[in-house]
């Protein structure tokens, strides 16, 4: 990364899904002296590979959009602050992926979440949609950025389930909002600085619907060497069912 930053990525389809559904990405865009460091994980749902396909175009749009974005910025010309780039992206990614869905019979009813981080100097731009997560790592305390859009967490906000309860039940896997299930979408934002030391997790549910956060932050610890962590944590979730596809992108900043 030409920013320094110490990253590890990776994706597994895990041992029981015939198909990677999930995609993810890591982009360094120069601007001027300085670059955007982006970071995205997007699973995918539908059937008939449906679901490659939409999380895929998410993914894509993102590269798009960040791409036009730096190549305004170095021709000279205004652009909007990068909170806002981050919002227009994915509604843009949820139209292209509605537009799939509902020009193909065998695509309907497809989608994906979407979950980003964007990076400029010491600020950090959040993006997110459906149930993959964010995590930060200050300190020796591992926080959670997003809330997954899943109708186990409104219960639990509700008080309806216990976190027991949520962590078996049938429809935990059901979530109530993804990018290209409606024509719009309002995705969770969030800004925040970036402070030396940080350390950012991105993953999709096959990783930490498995894997719990204190064991995330354990192997963050016990090796600094962040590519050998992501291959660990997939290892991990594999070795306990592998019932999903697996993606995981860790960000440290030095």
């Amino acid at each position: 990364m030409r920013s320094g930053l110490i990253v590890g990525h990776g994706s597994d389809v895990g041992r029981v899904r015939p198909l990677n559904e999930d995609y993810h990405r890591v982009w360094s865009f120069p601007v001027g002296r300085a670059s955007i460091e982006l970071f995205a994980v997007a699973d995918g749902m539908g059937g008939a590979a449906a679901g490659e396909l939409a999380s895929k175009i998410a993914i894509e749009v993102l590269d798009e959009g960040f791409r036009r974005y730096a190549e305004e910025i170095n021709a000279g010309r205004q652009v909007v602050p990068v909170g806002s780039l981050v919002d227009k992206a994915i509604r843009l990614a949820n139209r292209r992926v509605y537009a799939q869905a509902t020009q193909s019979e065998g695509r309907r009813g497809m989608g994906t979440t979407l979950t980003c981080l964007a990076m400029l100097g010491s600020r950090a731009f959040l993006g997110h949609v459906g149930d993959s997560r964010a995590f930060m790592v200050r300190g020796e305390t591992i926080y959670q950025l997003t809330k997954d859009h899943s109708w186990v967490e409104e219960q639990l906000e509700k008080g309806l389930l216990t976190p027991e309860e949520a962590e078996h039940h049938e429809w935990r896997n059901l979530i109530t909002r993804a990018l290209g299930t409606r024509q719009h979408v309002v995705p969770d934002l969030a800004e925040f600085e970036v402070r030396p030391g940080d350390v950012y997790v991105l993953s999709t549910d096959g990783l930490h619907g498995l894997v719990e956060p204190e064991e995330i932050l354990q192997e963050l610890r016990r090796t600094r060497d962040r590519q050998h962590a992501v291959e660990y944590l997939l290892a991990r979730a594999n070795e306990r069912g592998g019932h999903d596809n697996i993606t995981l992108v860790i960000v440290e900043v030095p």
